[in-house]
């Protein structure tokens, strides 16, 4: 590998999700780890370093030793410059079809591996089309989706996957997921990226929802183990006992397992759904509303000012404090079939999974990516479960992520010590 002056470099680290990012690395990260940040402006970054190490003194040498690089988003110079000088980037600098196209070409160009949260996969799956046979070429590893959307879909059906074929030596075939339950909040720069996917992809999240709502992905009805595995969007999930709507993040979700299905080769027709539990139909029916009415505000420049101006959405670079993010949670029940069995699956985060889940998954790709590379990973432009795949897995689970899979049921509720299970 071509000698580099950094092992990481945080792209973005003045925005609300990359500072957050700076101080996991820095408290997180191996001794000698050679960590740079950057972004638009130094004198914000410094005051963002200073920060920091005033709340954690404790990282206080680690942020002192980082360099500072500035470079432009837009241009192709800069970017090819910062490339140069890391083995890896981790960016925060959404949304990632306007801001971070130039980036990602330029690692391809220097060599550099790469990850990021963005959720805006047609952006990705094109990128992919235009530039994966040169990262292959080089050996380079683009990994985006590195956030909540959507490793805990994406390495869970991969666990999946993997325990079907050991135990069984079956195929993969469905996979129904569950989010029972979730406390987080969301920043101005993720409402942000929401707002730029829902102008560029309206027609297809409309059909996906029209499609979700009739309950006709591909066709009525599609049976698996004789059980039904297309639900319209409201339904009783048996298995749970519980009322099933909308969640905002299945479109995403689904298209990231699906395309890494393809990759890696699950099953025959494999496919994913995503649901939200309930309490009861008539909460299903309003939370459905809910997802329906913030698309239609974000949607608008003129409703997101309103929003803006009554402070009742936060802006670009704010977000959650961090005593609201220690006490967020998520937990992913998932129903697996394979040709002949019946198994489960359980994804669980003990803190805000929009943004302390994410940054800790974010870290530890960079971190996979920087120091766990060997020869199963997969170069190329891919979701994580294909590029990085159960090293990432495995670290993830070493720093308290709960990715369980067993013949029973696993509990469908929050445990805030996830130890894993086989």
């Amino acid at each position: 590998m071509v000698s580099r002056n950094y092992d990481i470099l945080v792209w973005g680290a003045t925005g609300f999700t990359g500072s957050h990012l700076v101080e996991y690395l820095a408290l997180n990260a191996p001794t000698g780890t050679r960590i740079a940040i950057g972004g638009r402006n130094h004198d914000k970054i410094e005051q963002v370093r200073s920060r920091i190490a005033a709340k954690t003194p404790e990282a206080a040498d680690a942020l002192n030793s980082m360099d500072i690089l500035v470079g432009d988003s837009l241009s192709t110079e800069d970017m090819r410059f910062v490339a140069s000088q890391t083995r890896v980037v981790a960016s925060t600098v959404g949304p990632y079809s306007i801001y971070g196209e130039q980036l990602i070409r330029a690692c391809v160009e220097e060599g550099t591996d790469y990850c990021d949260i963005t959720a805006e996969v047609p952006w990705v799956q094109r990128l992919n089309r235009e530039l994966n046979e040169k990262a292959q070429a080089k050996n380079v590893h683009i990994v985006p989706m590195c956030g909540f959307d959507c490793i805990p879909a994406d390495l869970g059906c991969l666990m999946l996957a993997k325990y079907a074929k050991r135990q069984f030596n079956e195929p993969l075939l469905h996979v129904k997921g569950s989010i029972v339950g979730i406390v987080g909040g969301v920043s101005g720069g993720t409402l942000a990226t929401l707002a730029n996917e829902l102008g560029v992809q309206a027609k297809r999240v409309a059909k996906h929802v029209w499609a979700r709502i009739t309950g006709n992905l591909s066709r009525s009805l599609q049976a698996t183990n004789g059980k039904e595995t297309n639900r319209w969007v409201i339904h009783y999930d048996r298995t749970l006992g519980r009322w099933q709507t909308f969640w905002v993040m299945s479109m995403i979700n689904s298209m990231a397992v699906k395309w890494a299905s393809r990759v890696l080769q699950y099953g025959p027709a494999f496919s994913y759904a995503e649901s939200m539990t309930s309490r009861n139909w008539l909460q299903a029916v309003g939370q459905g509303l809910g997802f329906l009415y913030v698309g239609v505000f974000m949607f608008f420049s003129w409703s997101r000012c309103l929003l803006y101006a009554l402070r009742i959405i936060p802006r670009p670079g704010q977000g959650p404090s961090d005593e609201f993010m220690k006490k967020g949670y998520f937990s992913l029940h998932l129903e697996a079939f394979s040709q002949n069995k019946v198994f489960y699956g359980k994804v669980s985060g003990s803190s805000d999974p929009g943004y302390s889940e994410t940054i800790k998954y974010l870290g530890e790709s960079a971190l996979c990516l920087a120091f766990d590379r060997d020869s199963s990973f997969r170069p190329g432009i891919y979701p994580p479960s294909v590029a990085m795949g159960s090293r990432l897995l495995e670290r993830l689970r070493g720093k308290g992520c709960q990715f369980d899979v067993g013949m029973r049921q696993i509990a469908a509720v929050h445990n805030r010590s996830p130890k894993k299970t086989e």
